[in-house]
């Protein structure tokens, strides 16, 4: 459950991350310590299910070791300022950052985190990480991602953290409701289809993040690439002013008008509750915390596409050793330990928080227990980043709002996305974004 407004706090830090990472970032850290002083591991982590299984398991190992761990949580809205004001402070309130995925450009981008192979030479693609997963830790990022401005292209890539927690945007549907209507849905055309049968039956026939910000972006993002659109050019210039856009916006309101009443206040908790407890008829739901808890009415697939192709958002979280870490090399060995097999499987055993280890994703016995776990691999395999930006957070504030609007019929389609595109488009150009 990722995910609300980042507020205007986050705009200081986020200029002085952006500036960093267009000026290419590492040298402006310093070379940062590889100390290993027996102490205490300090980590910031999310407040929600994402990082619950973390804090469980990490008791074992303080046992093992004897370096205690501790943990402080944010909101999602507070916790990348706080790592960002961490990294670029001289002494840092925490060694290891727990990042969302479209963070890296800023952590990574912006040369706050030491790359994993620093550290003995280890070798991140060796450790069986599915794919999908593993990805996400990389910079520059891979193609066919655009590089930002101001990152070299042709440098060696490393990966600056360990995807710990599986998360990637998957469709809930009611099974009885597809099977009486003889649906499969593999496109929002199926979608339509099925939310239009629904009506009159005292259920939602669709339900949606509408409340804007990074919520309803997150949402929206399956929708736009299964339309043919991007949020950017090549040139770092907003492409939401194409007709694909246009598309999908109008198909977002479609789905809209087949929500609940007070659909534009509705988050994440919202959403999966309304599928939790049969008052919706579909939606996409983020599998961490949700899926396992679900009756065996709801059904689990891959988001719904066009053309035959899926296009599922990626929104796996991990860990980083913050580049003026005083204990670097305990804490990696901490996120070592924490993403070798032994503990992924335990809290892969428990459903709520997903490993991000290939074999257990595709283990026989763990699809036994919850079978949607090969479906979060193959969705995680198909997955597509958000822009590698680290303008992401503003973007999504823009945006976001932008649709509520819609949603509201404050604003026509055309016109919310125009103001969106030229808001994003003046951002971009006042630092330096553009290419």
């Amino acid at each position: 459950m990722q995910v609300k407004k980042l507020y205007w706090h986050v705009a200081v830090v986020l200029a002085l991350s952006l500036l960093l990472a267009a000026c290419g970032g590492n040298g402006a850290l310093g070379s940062g310590s590889s100390g290993s002083s027996k102490g205490p591991i300090t980590v910031a982590v999310f407040s929600g299910p994402e990082a619950d299984a973390i804090k469980t398991l990490a008791p074992q190992f303080t046992k093992q070791t004897g370096i205690q761990v501790n943990f402080t949580e944010y909101s999602y809205e507070q916790l990348y300022s706080k790592e960002v004001q961490s990294a670029t402070s001289p002494k840092p309130s925490y060694e290891i950052f727990f990042m969302d995925d479209p963070w890296m450009p800023t952590f990574a981008g912006g040369g706050y985190l030491y790359p994993m192979d620093n550290f003995g030479g280890f070798n991140a693609e060796s450790q069986g990480f599915a794919p999908g997963a593993l990805r996400i830790d990389r910079w520059p990022p891979p193609a066919p991602n655009p590089i930002p401005k101001g990152t070299d292209a042709n440098a060696t890539p490393h990966y600056y953290a360990l995807p710990t927690t599986a998360n990637v945007t998957m469709f809930f549907y009611n099974t009885q409701l597809a099977q009486k209507y003889g649906i499969k849905l593999q496109t929002w055309d199926n979608v339509n289809t099925l939310a239009e049968k629904t009506q009159g039956s005292g259920m939602a026939g669709y339900v949606l993040r509408g409340d804007g910000g990074n919520e309803t972006v997150t949402d929206f993002g399956p929708i736009l690439w299964a339309y043919g659109g991007e949020y950017f050019t090549n040139h770092w210039t907003s492409d939401l002013t194409s007709p694909q856009a246009l598309a999908a916006l109008q198909e977002w309101l479609k789905l809209y008008s087949y929500g609940p009443s007070g659909e534009a206040s509705f988050g994440t908790d919202q959403v999966g509750n309304n599928m939790a407890h049969g008052q919706a008829a579909q939606g996409i739901v983020w599998p961490s915390g949700w899926a396992v808890h679900m009756p065996s009415s709801v059904g689990i697939t891959e988001v719904p596409g066009m053309n035959g192709k899926q296009f599922p958002e990626v929104g796996v979280w991990s860990m980083g050793i913050a580049k003026n870490a005083a204990r670097s090399n305990e804490d990696f060995q901490f996120i070592k330990w924490l993403t070798a097999e032994s503990q992924q499987r335990q809290y892969g055993g428990v459903g709520d928080d997903l490993p991000t280890r290939q074999s257990l994703l595709l283990d026989p016995t763990l699809n036994q227990k919850f079978p949607f776990y090969k479906t979060v691999y193959q969705s995680l395999e198909d997955s597509h980043m958000r822009p590698r930006t680290a303008a992401w957070p503003h973007v999504v504030e823009v945006l976001g709002g932008e649709i509520v609007k819609a949603e509201l019929k404050q604003e026509s389609p055309q016109e919310a996305l125009q103001k969106a595109s030229q808001e994003i488009d003046q951002y971009m150009t006042q630092n330096n974004l553009t290419t």
